[in-house]
């Protein structure tokens, strides 16, 4: 057992005289980001008055580790948060608005590229495990209602830029400013303004994907490990 304990010590020794070498450097991230949310679909920007969109409003929170080689870097998060799609329209000369919220994790996996100054960018795939969906109708007759069964996890691509400035030369720590956009290529699924399933070949005979979208404001907090 000494022996094994020895060795694994003399490994992570080595291990990391080589990564000070080639300039690797770990750094751990909290954050919260404020976002403009959408769920789009076809469907529903073809019905005109009867559906429109309206702005919604999302907010995301975790924390993520980042691996850097001088200015490359690979970095993971976990976040949870929600995502809401956010409806108006009229029927039958009486207007309403209407709302999905997802409840979801998020799992993105970012090429970070990051500059001298503290300038960042980052790119990559989005993994998106919906929790709970609830509808919800305002209008002549107010109703909410479950519908995560209409919804699936789904994949999206995140891009992100902005600055991580170090907030003093005798702690690594630092505060990240940014933008972060967030597009769903994969199907989301779901339902209409009115809380229609929008894989129901009566009222959609064309089937539509439903891409989740947003874009906000980025901001929390580095460590950085030397």
């Amino acid at each position: 057992m000494k022996k094994i304990v020895l060795g694994i010590t003399c490994l992570l020794f080595i291990s990391q005289s080589q990564a000070q070498k080639f300039g690797f450097q770990l750094e751990a991230q909290g954050k919260s980001i404020i976002s403009s949310t959408w769920l789009l679909n076809n469907n529903i920007s073809d019905k005109g008055d009867e559906q429109d969109y309206a702005p919604g409003w999302g907010t995301t929170y975790g924390v993520g580790i980042n691996g850097y080689f001088n200015s490359v870097g690979l970095g993971v998060e976990i976040l949870g948060g929600t995502h809401k799609g956010a409806y108006k329209g009229t029927i039958l000369g009486s207007d309403y608005t209407s709302e999905v919220q997802l409840k979801q994790f998020q799992i993105p996996i970012l090429l970070k590229l990051r500059g001298e100054s503290g300038g960042y960018f980052e790119i990559g795939p989005q993994f998106n495990i919906i929790s709970s969906a609830r509808y919800t109708y305002d209008g002549m007759i107010n109703s909410t209602s479950d519908v995560k069964s209409s919804y699936q996890n789904y994949t999206s691509v995140v891009m992100g830029f902005g600055a991580n400035v170090q907030l003093s030369k005798s702690i690594p720590l630092g505060l990240i400013m940014g933008m972060r956009l967030n597009y769903g290529f994969a199907d989301a699924k779901g339902v209409d303004a009115m809380g229609f399933n929008l894989s129901n070949s009566i009222f959609y005979p064309t089937y539509q994907k439903t891409m989740a979208v947003s874009a906000g404001l980025q901001l929390g907090l580095s460590y950085k490990f030397n």
